[in-house]
């Protein structure tokens, strides 16, 4: 999502198994990678991370962590603000932001 209420909708959308990603202690946008419950390969991983990295405050940095975890482990709690959430269990990596190309 691109924005607090499309991070929102994104983690509604979001089957368990997906996997959620994040840059880590910074606001930006949330990346979900829809797997069906297979093994996501690491270069899509970390593929998705930076563009995590990216889409945050982080981006100007040379590299930034990104949080990531199957997106059952991620809850909105009742009252918080659009965008927040809490992660259960989560796993970094550390990338650099990378923009998308227009192929991807």
């Amino acid at each position: 999502g691109k924005s607090a209420k499309g991070n929102d909708e994104l983690l509604r959308r979001g089957h368990k198994d997906d996997y959620w990603l994040h840059a880590r202690d910074v606001s930006g946008s949330h990346v979900l990678i829809r797997n069906a419950g297979k093994k996501v390969p690491q270069p899509v991983l970390e593929k998705a991370a930076s563009w995590a990295a990216f889409y945050s405050k982080g981006k100007n940095e040379q590299f930034c962590p990104v949080s990531y975890t199957p997106r059952k482990y991620v809850r909105k709690p009742k009252g918080a603000a659009p965008g927040a959430v809490v992660v259960d269990r989560e796993n970094v990596l550390i990338v650099p932001p990378l923009a998308p190309s227009a192929s991807e």
